[in-house]
């Protein structure tokens, strides 16, 4: 992947007990609309009758996820947007509505109160490498040599180690003889790998853990968000004219904090013993704070105010109203999900490009930026 650059200061956030009520309201709410909305769409985009069955729990077969169709000829970009999303969330957890019985409530105010304090949740969140400022600094800065970049890498144990393994893969390695030398795979990978090591040492850590309920989730979700970040990162660089490296970061960061959220239900269910979990319910509390969750995550990480404001604003409907960023991250996370439907056999890749020029209208590298999500993507 091209990227670009990134990487500035800032911090802080909170949360109180209203704000628990508030979000047990707004989850519910938003569970019941997105599964009436599902089931009211108009069939235009048809899902293939190829797909197996998914499901929510580790016991209970739900419906078949390619059910709701997608409304590819909606006025409104933003129903194409919730379906498609939808969509994908039905992929990943399974398809079933709302039952509420005793319990459930409990699960969403015990999500609630953990993710509004998420930062200072340590078992939930990936470590973020204490050199990364410096490192994002001087990758860059383009007078940075290769051997400063090496120097600061070399003084930090996860970032050496992924580094070695990548410049010793095949996409790299152009002899027999290992690679062995921080200098000389920094000089192989340049700094487009670079920035790919510092995106899967902060992410795929946290992407990768899973067991239980909802196990399906975390393979599925971190497909859908290399995706994601891949489309992301072209838009920006095609469409908005931004920082590529940016907006491919904020893919990834959405990614940790979707899956962030899916660990702490699954973590709540399992203190309500007997109780099913509901994928639907999951689905809700992710469309309400997976982006929050990342937001959070940016702060701690001191990533720039321009990463932070960007994830504020998937929780805006108009493109208008974002940022170049916001944008381009609302786009990515769209174009992966019709990716992953279409690789899954949920979806006729036909039906494809009319849903993107529905989400973005403005450019002629849609075709470009879907054909590569199509091939070029591992």
């Amino acid at each position: 992947m091209d990227r670009t650059a990134e990487g500035e200061a800032m911090g802080g956030m909170g949360g109180s007990e209203m704000g628990v009520v508030a979000g047990i309201v707004l989850a519910l709410l938003a569970v019941a609309a997105g599964w009436w909305h599902l089931r009211r769409a108009p069939a235009v985009l048809r899902a293939t009758t190829a797909a197996s069955p998914v499901h929510g729990d580790d016991s209970e077969p739900v419906e078949d996820a390619a059910d709701p169709a997608v409304p590819v000829d909606a006025a409104d970009p933003a129903v194409l947007a919730r379906d498609l999303l939808g969509r994908f969330h039905a992929v990943a957890l399974g398809g079933k509505p709302v039952v509420m019985r005793p319990g459930h409530a409990e699960v969403v105010a015990g999500t609630v109160e953990v993710l509004e304090h998420i930062e200072a949740r340590p078992h939930y969140t990936p470590r973020r490498p204490n050199l990364l400022p410096q490192l994002m600094r001087k990758v860059n800065d383009p007078d940075a040599s290769g051997r400063a970049i090496a120097a600061i890498i070399a003084r930090d144990p996860a970032l050496a180690g992924n580094l070695l393994r990548y410049a010793n893969s095949a996409l790299y390695r152009v002899q027999s003889k290992p690679v062995e030398s921080i200098e000389r795979a920094v000089a192989l990978v340049g700094t487009d790998g670079i920035r790919q090591i510092i995106a899967a040492v902060l992410v795929q850590p946290v992407m990768g853990a899973g067991g239980g309920v909802f196990a399906r989730f975390a393979p599925v979700t971190w497909e859908h968000t290399l995706l994601s970040a891949a489309a992301a990162a072209d838009h920006a660089k095609l469409v908005e004219r931004d920082d590529a490296f940016a907006a491919q970061l904020l893919g990834l960061l959405h990614g940790l904090g979707a899956t962030i959220v899916t660990r702490v239900v699954r973590d709540q269910y399992a203190r309500q013993r007997g109780l099913v979990a509901n994928a639907s319910l999951a689905a809700g509390l992710l469309d309400q704070w997976a982006a929050p969750t990342a937001c959070r995550l940016a702060r701690k990480w001191e990533l720039s105010g321009r990463i932070i404001q960007a994830l504020d604003e998937q929780s805006l409907e108009d493109p208008a109203a974002m940022s170049a960023l916001g944008r381009s991250l609302r786009f990515g996370r769209l174009a992966g999900s019709l990716a992953l439907l279409s690789r899954q056999g949920r979806l006729d890749p036909s039906c494809a490009l009319p849903a993107l020029a529905v989400v973005e209208p403005r450019s002629a590298s849609t075709p470009a930026i879907w054909e590569r999500l199509r091939h070029g993507v591992d």
